[in-house]
């Protein structure tokens, strides 16, 4: 097997999804990037999908995994190699949760000691899993936290947030539904097909699809690898998180004429904004990257997108435009912490000592984004975090400081309903 130049490993699936692990958490090189990479993209599509299953899978179990490897091994997990902890973690996943067969997973966690040059592990390796096959470490059943840390697999810190502010049994189920794999949802792109025209195709392909609740371009789309499918290649649709779709579905813009979308990357949330304006209505689409806003560019050409312009602006700092807009839409970068089902490593990521540093610069972009509406403006401030220094102390804070700002209607929250949709908080503010 070889190396490629971005670090990831190609060859067996295996190798390539422990490789990507260690990237993420000791290089901070996120699984979108290493999924878009020549040497992924190279692998059969089969190898694709099983890479994709160990890396979410893995980080979905960490939790639980280390407490079995932690039970049976002599050395604490943090003197334990990275590879050789990674490789015992994907190993231990396939066995609970993919059902491969055991000599297949030892076998394959021993070769891939060899090929990460940690032959003086192998034996460790083998018998800590052979340890495992004879008698699995029994996971606790009380209710303390770091027992419903282990049996949902969230670290400590979070599970004990969760069961303050929330109680018990409310903390049990949005432990357990932040394990669960959201649905494929799309959003169909009305800038080139309808909703009844793309559903009524997928169905005379045999495609299972149906549109989701209230959401008037969403989609639940049940097809493998249906982003090779013709439509999704060309611009029809892409996959979007419901309560992101929510999010940017919030205000009549039918009046508007000035828009602004100031943290605006990747681009989905504007695509939305974009197809509720009348054809004169403008939309500023800001990010402090001018490499986003490329990519931005490309995304909404592709798309078909009409009536946008892109600005390179930090809202952390003073806004760069006048109060001139009908309105603004702040979807501030966030911990992620409400998208826990969608992205599993991000419970991992996190440090509870982050979201203070995450508050200060939301409040910046909250005040500057709000300098830009006019009287009478309304704009939408949201994260897809469920913590509160990042949504109710945040908005809160700002308007102790602004005195001609007001909140229209109740804080919006996603994250406790049993519904499609990841974690998302937000706030809808006028200007007086």
């Amino acid at each position: 097997m070889s190396s490629t130049n971005d670090g990831v490993t190609s060859g067996s699936p295996r190798a390539f999804a422990v490789r990507i692990l260690i990237n993420r958490f000791d290089r901070s090189s996120g699984f979108d990037a290493q999924l878009a990479s020549e040497a992924f993209l190279g692998l059969e599509p089969r190898d694709q999908v099983l890479v994709k299953e160990l890396i979410n899978g893995t980080c979905r179990w960490r939790g639980t995994i280390d407490f079995f490897i932690s039970a049976l091994s002599r050395k604490p997990l943090s003197r334990l190699d990275k590879e050789v902890l990674w490789i015992l973690r994907t190993a231990i996943y396939q066995i609970v949760f993919l059902r491969v067969p055991n000599h297949a997973a030892v076998n394959e966690a021993v070769s891939l000691c060899r090929h990460f040059r940690k032959r003086s592990a192998a034996g460790f390796v083998n018998g800590l899993l052979r340890s495992f096959l004879r008698g699995r470490p029994e996971i606790p059943e009380d209710h303390s936290v770091e027992s419903l840390a282990i049996r949902f697999s969230h670290p400590s810190w979070l599970v004990e947030r969760y069961v303050n502010r929330f109680g018990l049994a409310k903390a049990k189920r949005l432990l357990s539904r932040n394990n669960t794999v959201p649905e494929p949802v799309v959003w169909v792109n009305p800038f080139k097909t309808t909703r009844e025209l793309f559903l009524e195709r997928l169905r005379a392909e045999g495609i299972e699809a149906a549109p989701l609740g209230q959401l008037p371009a969403a989609a639940v789309i049940k097809a493998p690898r249906f982003h090779e499918h013709p439509l999704y290649r060309e611009g029809s649709c892409f996959f979007m998180d419901p309560s992101s779709q929510r999010i940017a579905n919030l205000v009549d813009l039918s009046r508007c004429e000035w828009v602004a979308d100031v943290c605006s990357a990747p681009g989905g949330k504007a695509m939305i904004l974009a197809s509720q304006l009348r054809p004169e209505a403008r939309l500023i689409c800001a990010d402090s990257s001018w490499r986003r806003l490329d990519q931005m560019k490309k995304r909404f050409e592709h798309h078909g997108v009409r009536g946008v312009s892109l600005a390179l602006a930090d809202l952390t700092g003073q806004a760069p435009w006048r109060a001139q807009f009908d309105f603004v839409l702040a979807d501030v970068p966030c911990s992620g912490l409400g998208t826990i089902r969608s992205n599993p490593d991000v419970r991992w990521s996190v440090h509870p000592a982050e979201l203070d540093r995450y508050h200060i610069r939301q409040l910046q972009i909250l005040r500057n984004a709000f300098a830009g509406l006019k009287p009478g403006g309304e704009m939408v401030y949201s994260t897809c975090s469920t913590e509160v220094e990042e949504n109710e102390e945040v908005v809160n804070a700002f308007l102790q400081s602004q005195k001609n700002a007001a909140v229209f209607g109740d804080f919006i929250r996603t994250f406790a309903e049993e519904a499609s949709g990841d974690g998302f908080f937000a706030a809808r503010i006028r200007r007086l």
